[in-house]
């Protein structure tokens, strides 16, 4: 049986235990508001008795408990709700970016308002409608182009804001590349720590914590899946990887002396130039930050293909802007000369991180498929593609359906003179001294210079005698505001002219030459331009109430659930205090006890 010895052995041990579990309490205390902190507690398990198997074992009649230890300190940490907060967090990313965005482009279009394109669109279809009325009046003349003109400069400017809008969501990219190479570069250092501490038998708790919370910040960024590897270290992917036939490696390194993946910026894209200096199609040159670090030196990546290939590589390079890089933030396998690369238009596009495809049609875009703030900015430009493209075929209805109207010509050949012999000039040009309408759109379009210098060169009549007849011409142009386009065939509009306008958009123009027969399933521009706002309305409406359900709703309650399973109460702390001190103290009496028992067995024998 055991001595004296031997339960002084056990009361120093649970001496120890006991502290160690009060010095896990306070840890716990000290960092009660610690982000991210995971509560920890001793585990306590008895240690190995004294005594063998059998009744004839020479210890005793049984075994004898030998004490207790602490095997280890465990995290309190539930793995599924911390899936399922970084599932709704990729999802919070997205619906916030896209949130955003179509506010700030409600905000650029400013409707309704006095001063808005769908105000001015009336204002200046009722100045011709006025003016046809009068149109021997210079003053009415005079207005009607004041009209026009502050409907193309507002056509303009709206269109400006939007690619400011653009920049914006690029340079919010560039941003999200470094921010996520940096938390992987950090989770990966975590990582071998982890692994080196795990290697010699200790449970590394407060870096797994450290870990936790980039996870958490790197969720937002895109939807990740992690995998468990050896010593407490993981494998980390992106969601939904491999696609488009291209396998992104492991984000971090859970062995060493292994390759990860990085991510790089794409600057810029460009067709390459002859030695001439005229544009070749059947090139293209990439220039990309490493890493998305705007300091370094850009690297240029030269891809040769057919022109339309070329065009859709361009259009997703532009819009999706990150690279698949290797751990120094370089694409491919440059050459050892000019550190330049070459490849295929099929291996950039593998090389392309796409977390949101382009959709060329601004009412299919929808956010609810897509997660974290790379694919929200993805997405973004494709929302703001869409509506500059909307911009365009507006104005390039408006320009080519009012000039073909003022010059009686649909760009089919017939001209309509002056009785000088004068071609009547277009209303709406390509640009400042232009005369022009060949590839018109939101950007581009102004009053021609010529009719405002001389409000006597807008044509107004029916007849091209000298002096106005009538006002049939100017009524026919307030008349579109009934007059139904297809809108919708209007792509490419930088490629239209006046003809090809009339081909697709399902119009003609009499054969007088003063009014235009709308087509059967097309809108007018006013009506047009009102169901895009209602449309951008509604969208926006709708990523606010997902942003509101999402961080109020859902995310708050799984944030709470984790916070009842990991988080410190500080109450339950000092209650598991006052039960350790208890069992401190007890110990301590305990080996005093033994102590006073020791000292009549050595010196009371004595007597």
């Amino acid at each position: 049986m055991a001595g004296l010895f031997d339960t002084f052995t056990v009361a120093s041990r649970g001496l120890n235990v006991q502290q160690g579990a009060i010095n896990t309490t306070a840890h716990n205390i000290a960092n009660a508001n610690t982000v991210g902190y995971s509560r920890q507690r001793a585990v306590i398990e008895t240690t190995r008795p004294f005594g063998g198997m059998s009744k004839f074992d020479s210890c005793g009649p049984g075994q004898i408990g030998t004490g207790a230890q602490i095997t280890s300190i465990m995290r309190i940490r539930d793995t599924f709700i911390d899936y399922q907060v970084r599932n709704e967090t990729s999802k919070l990313g997205n619906y916030q970016v896209t949130s955003e965005f179509l506010s700030q482009i409600e905000d650029i279009f400013g409707e309704p308002s006095d001063s808005g394109i769908q105000t001015l669109f009336s204002e200046f279809y009722s100045s011709f409608q006025e003016l046809a009325k009068t149109p021997d009046k210079t003053s009415a003349r005079t207005v009607a182009l004041q009209k026009a003109s502050a409907l193309a400069d507002a056509l303009n400017h709206t269109y400006t804001q939007l690619e400011k809008k653009m920049t914006d969501a690029q340079e919010l990219l560039q941003q999200n590349v470094t921010d996520i190479n940096s938390m992987l570069d950090q989770i990966n250092d975590l990582n071998q720590q982890i692994s080196k501490v795990s290697a010699v038998g200790q449970t590394p708790n407060d870096l797994m914590d450290r870990r936790d919370v980039l996870l958490d910040n790197l969720s937002s960024m895109f939807g990740i899946t992690i995998e468990k590897d050896v010593r407490e270290t993981i494998n980390l992917k992106v969601e939904g990887y491999p696609a488009y036939g291209v396998n992104i490696d492991n984000l971090v390194n859970s062995k060493p002396n292994t390759d990860y993946t990085r991510f790089s910026y794409v600057k810029g894209v460009e067709y390459a130039k002859n030695a001439d200096g005229t544009v070749d199609t059947s090139k293209l040159e990439v220039e990309y930050y490493p890493l998305g670090d705007s300091n370094s030196v850009p690297k240029k990546i030269t891809i040769s293909g057919t022109a339309d290939e070329l065009k859709d590589l361009k259009s997703s390079l532009e819009q999706n802007r990150i690279l698949i890089a290797d751990q120094d933030g370089v694409v491919g396998t440059p050459d050892s000369v000019t550190g330049d690369t070459t490849m295929s238009v099929d291996d950039l596009n593998k090389a392309t991180f796409k977390m949101y495809q382009y959709d060329k049609n601004v009412n299919n875009v929808d956010p609810k498929d897509i997660k974290g703030e790379v694919a929200g900015n993805q997405s973004a430009q494709d929302l703001i593609k869409g509506y500059m493209s909307e911009l365009d075929k507006m104005a390039a209805a408006l320009a080519y359906s009012v000039n073909a109207i003022q010059t009686g010509n649909d760009g089919s050949g017939n001209t309509l003179t002056d009785a000088n012999g004068n071609e009547f000039e277009s209303i709406f040009v390509n640009g400042d001294g232009s005369t022009s309408d060949d590839g018109i759109n939101a950007k581009n379009i102004t009053v021609n210079k010529n009719l405002i210098k001389d409000v006597s060169k807008l044509n107004c009549s029916s007849t091209n005698d000298a002096g106005e007849k009538n006002g049939d011409r100017a009524q026919a142009i307030a008349d579109l505001l009934t007059t139904k386009i297809n809108l919708s065939e209007l792509n490419d509009v930088n490629e239209l002219d006046r003809k090809k306008f009339f081909d697709k958009a399902g119009i003609s123009l009499d054969t007088n030459g003063i009014s235009i027969e709308g087509s059967k399933d097309g809108k007018t521009v006013h009506n047009y331009y009102k169901d895009m706002i209602s449309q951008l309305g509604t969208k926006a409406q709708e990523a606010n109430r997902k942003v509101a359900n999402q961080s109020e709703v859902i995310l708050k309650n799984l944030e709470l659930q984790r916070i009842s399973v990991s988080g410190v109460s500080i109450d339950e702390e000092m209650t598991n205090l006052i039960q350790f001190q208890h069992s401190y103290s007890a110990n301590a009496k305990m080996i005093s006890t033994i102590d006073e028992l020791l000292d009549v067995v050595i010196n009371g024998l004595k007597r």
